[in-house]
């Protein structure tokens, strides 16, 4: 039984956006790397399969809100619209892939920063849903 005042589907919203957060920092610090320095040494692409398993779990952590989002408090105004932060960050990780795959540098062009943009792209869908979800529960105005 939750304690009053507790809202899982909150917690597991922040949960999903505190992940991205840091694998996106983890992704940039990857990218800011391999712009300055060149070729990653095996710290380099330890920290970016990190960055990889932290996607993982902000995508793990979504599905699980998806499929299980009760609360009234997704749709609320001001957590609307969060699931577009994963996605466009999402977006943001494919442009350094891009470039790194382009320039066949050594370190994190093996498995890239595809899978962790795809994954942020999907997580953010899956709020996205989850959000709309709710709101479909609510019956509040504007779910279409």
């Amino acid at each position: 039984m939750n304690p009053p005042g507790f809202d899982r589907d909150r917690m597991l919203l922040y949960a999903v956006l505190l992940s991205a957060l840091v694998g996106i920092v983890l992704y940039a610090t990857v990218y800011l790397t391999l712009a300055v320095y060149g070729p990653l040494n095996e710290r380099g692409m330890l920290l970016g399969r990190v960055a990889l398993f932290v996607t993982v779990g902000t995508l793990g952590l979504a599905l699980v809100l998806a499929l299980t989002a009760r609360s009234a408090s997704l749709s609320s105004a001001a957590l609307s619209g969060s699931g577009w932060f994963l996605v466009f960050g999402g977006i943001a990780l494919l442009f350094p892939a891009w470039g790194v795959s382009a320039a066949a540098v050594r370190g994190l062009s093996a498995f890239g920063g595809y899978a962790g943009a795809i994954f942020l792209v999907l997580a953010g869908g899956l709020v996205l849903q989850a959000e709309h979800a709710a709101r479909d529960r609510q019956g509040t105005p504007g779910a279409s």
